[in-house]
């Protein structure tokens, strides 16, 4: 058996594979820079909890987590420029309990010649609630929306309202 020369071999190994060692070497970099160029343009993925946390809730949005009620008020969600107020009594409401529901919505800041709030309405349609119904169509301002839960604070025996009960979004 004759002396193996290193030497020999690998400059014999590097004329045969070289330009396959070179060609890897230039697949290594375009694959470095080709990953460092997507992570540079897709950024951490963010998880619905992180997106949740930062949004404000529609209680923020429509700043009635501002207001001191002596009652609970949630809300559901938005549908459109209608917002429906369900107002939930400790008992069955009552046509006295209608009644002073109407006369709180008369308190309300009315219109003038360059300010129109929105259109109000009032009905007891289910057994259990008394329903407001604000419009805000082509309204100036949305100061209504906050005005109606102000309205009811004063009222007794309301148990909670819910805004938008039901709504999709």
């Amino acid at each position: 058996m004759r002396e193996f020369d290193n030497r020999k071999s690998l400059k014999t190994f590097w004329h045969r594979h070289g330009h396959q060692l070179a060609g890897l070497i230039v697949l290594a970099g375009v694959l470095t820079i080709g990953y460092i160029g997507y992570r540079e343009s897709h950024p951490k993925a963010v998880s619905v909890d992180d997106i949740n946390s930062e949004m404000p809730t529609y209680k923020e949005t429509l700043g009635i987590d501002k207001l001191k009620l002596s009652y609970d008020i949630k809300v559901d969600g938005f549908d459109g420029e209608m917002f429906l107020y369900s107002v939930y009594f400790e008992n069955p409401p009552t046509d006295e309990d209608i009644s002073a529901v109407e006369e709180c919505m008369d308190k309300l800041p009315q219109d003038d010649e360059n300010t129109y709030h929105g259109d109000v309405m009032v009905f007891a349609d289910e057994p259990d609630k008394v329903t407001v119904m604000l419009d805000l169509g082509n309204a100036d301002d949305e100061q209504y929306i906050t005005e109606i839960p102000k309205a009811l604070d004063g009222m007794k025996g309301i148990k909670k309202v819910v805004l938008n009960e039901g709504a999709e979004y």
